[in-house]
């Protein structure tokens, strides 16, 4: 005859073990899908400085339109530099300085209200998307009274790289009343998934305008 064997004692920590090493291993996977979803303190540094860099930038490129000399290719990275700094002035003076000339008037004040939609940062490289306000203020010689101009929701894409430690901008690329008359011919367009605000009229001017 065969004798019984007592399983019993043996089992049941045979299955403590298991069931603590099933617990262990469901635990460790929980942790690293969650550590994975915390942003490193790098990173946090990484999107300040991003967000510093483009908000920065962008007031300095408007602040063109009041002081033309003011410096904007601090902001840029060197290999596009100095092409990114004509562009922009290039732009401003074409659209904005030269009109103001003609019709006899110049830029006092500049107020730049951005909005990031989104920051994706990979490494060394990041791409922004914003939407951009300004409020500019114009004068009239011999008059007292400021012409106040507002645009909104100005789409903005920037491209940055990190060199030396220094989120620095490659491309900014904006979609103004201008440049949306000379490429649409006053339709509406659609940037980044938004539809842009529709242009209305200045009394007593030819300047078309975004609600504000």
């Amino acid at each position: 005859m065969f004798r019984q064997l007592n399983l019993k004692q043996p089992v049941i920590p045979l299955i403590l073990f298991a069931g603590g090493l099933a617990s262990l291993l469901i635990l460790e996977n929980r942790l690293s899908g969650a550590s994975s979803l915390v942003t490193s303190p790098s990173t946090e540094g990484d999107l300040v400085a991003v967000q510093q860099t483009v908000a920065r930038a962008i007031e300095a490129r408007w602040q063109l339109i009041v002081d033309p000399q003011a410096n904007i290719k601090q902001f840029y990275d060197v290999s596009t530099s100095e092409q990114e700094e004509n562009r922009e002035r290039a732009y401003v003076r074409r659209h904005y300085l030269e009109p103001a000339s003609r019709a006899g008037f110049q830029y006092t004040n500049v107020k730049v209200h951005p909005v990031f939609e989104g920051i994706e940062i990979d490494g060394k490289s990041a791409k922004v998307r914003a939407l951009v306000s300004v409020e500019y203020e114009s004068v009239f010689p011999g008059s007292n009274e400021a012409v106040i101009t507002k645009e909104a929701n100005i789409p903005y894409l920037v491209t940055l790289t990190k060199r030396n430690g220094q989120w620095l901008i490659v491309r900014m690329n904006s979609q103004d009343t201008y440049f949306k008359r000379a490429q649409e011919s006053g339709l509406i367009i659609r940037a980044s998934g938004l539809e842009a605000l529709p242009t209305s009229k200045i009394a007593g001017s030819d300047v078309g305008i975004q609600g504000f």
